[in-house]
């Protein structure tokens, strides 16, 4: 049985003190970006690898409940109006904030599962980048993505500190822009659906689902296609759609042997989610999309490889350079094919190079994110520029079919 880091040890116990479970020849193990579960001997298939009860999951009604009875009742009202993330991210924060202090507020129970979570320079999504490893992204939607992000979280953040000052200024000095980020990557990088609490769990989103953190549940790493089941264990003859005393649990239905990592399925995604929100990226990912978007137009379309789904952004501009929408001949598929083929090009063109193993400014972490990432770009736009082709090759074709023979300049 290998030693486990006292962090996972004090998690496992904090876990099951609660009415958690871990499969007792799981073991965690400490590696450079976090806890791995690995097998001790085999696990067979079909088998509970790890259960968290649902007093212990951190959702955004027991951030509220707990940040009402730190910062005190009249403070309710405006604290509904938070999003899911400045909750979770601020009771998170709230941790820190009273780290130091004996005892810790009882409403703040989650230190165990905090202390078990990678430090800050362990954290590889891309506002944890130098501002060299950044720059290397320029020319990718990940780049104008990353600055969205920023924007938006530092404004929250914001909001949620002069919200706090005007509680209490000392709590202030340690709620800070680091802590709230370091929160928030947790969040982005760890969390599951609320679909997940109900009877039926599922990782479907809903209009109304919203992030969560599952303590002992996120140590398992993603593997993609990994058979797995989640299921929800409610008291007998309970009928209430949340208890606290209720359980969610991952089971694996694969064999594990002996030294083998225990993986969980985070459902598919493609290398510039698992980027942007974990920090890591997968060889040759089938699933991966580029998004593209026409001037002034409302539609994002998500084009994966071998150009699957190409064919909505096709008709969009097919749509728009005819003069006659409902009548549209070869000429409109011959410039709607150009535009397409410009447009794919100028992406292509400025999508950045890998930086050389060399530089020493860039992680190797963060240049392989980056290589995987650059070969998903680059074969859905040469499968796109083939489609396009074709779609061009399709209008020469009707154009000779009625008599006429086009001529197109050399460049």
């Amino acid at each position: 049985m290998s030693t486990e880091p006292s962090t996972a040890a004090d998690l496992k116990r904090w876990l099951t003190s609660y009415g958690g479970f871990f499969h007792p020849l799981v073991s965690l193990s400490q590696g450079k970006f976090g806890l791995s579960a690995v097998a001790q001997d085999t696990i067979n298939v079909d088998t509970t690898i790890v259960s968290c009860p649902f007093s212990l999951v951190i959702d955004m009604e027991r951030a509220l409940h707990a940040l009402i009875a730190l910062l005190g009742n009249s403070t309710f009202v405006d604290l509904q109006s938070w999003s899911e993330r400045q909750l979770i991210c601020t009771y998170i924060c709230f941790h820190w904030i009273f780290s130091d202090s004996s005892p810790i507020p009882d409403v703040l129970r989650h230190i165990p599962y905090l202390k078990s979570l990678p430090p800050a320079d362990a954290l590889l999504t891309p506002l944890h980048f130098t501002p060299s490893e950044f720059e290397a992204f320029r020319g990718t939607n990940i780049y104008g993505a990353t600055r969205d992000r920023q924007e938006s979280w530092s404004a929250e953040w914001s909001q949620c500190q002069t919200f706090i000052y005007a509680v209490n200024p000392d709590w202030v000095e340690k709620y800070t822009w680091d802590k709230y980020l370091i929160a928030s990557t947790y969040l982005s990088s760890r969390a599951f659906p609320s679909t997940l609490l109900s009877r039926s769990p599922t990782l479907q989103t809903t209009p109304s689902s919203y992030p969560i953190l599952l303590p002992g549940v996120d140590t398992l790493n993603h593997s993609r296609g990994q058979p797995v089941s989640w299921c929800t264990s409610y008291p007998e003859r309970n009928t209430e759609e949340r208890d606290d005393l209720a359980t969610i649990s991952i089971v694996s239905h694969t064999t594990t042997h002996l030294g083998e990592e225990v993986f969980n399925n985070y459902g598919l995604k493609a290398n510039d989610e698992l980027i942007l929100g974990y920090g890591f990226s997968l060889l040759q990912n089938p699933d991966d999309k580029i998004t593209l978007q026409l001037g002034g137009s409302p539609n994002k379309w998500a084009i994966g490889r071998h150009a699957s789904g190409a064919e909505g952004l096709w008709n969009e501009v097919r749509q728009l350079v005819a003069e006659t929408p409902e009548e549209i001949g070869y000429e409109d598929d011959l410039e709607a094919a150009q535009v397409l083929l410009e447009m794919v090009q100028k992406k292509y063109d400025v999508l950045p190079e890998v930086p050389d193993e060399k530089d020493a400014t860039i992680r190797p972490a963060v240049r392989l994110m980056l290589e995987h990432y650059l070969e998903g770009q680059r074969d859905i736009l040469l499968s796109l520029k083939s489609y396009f082709g074709e779609k061009q090759e399709s209008a020469i074709e009707a154009a000779r079919e009625e008599g006429i023979e086009l001529v197109f300049d050399d460049e």
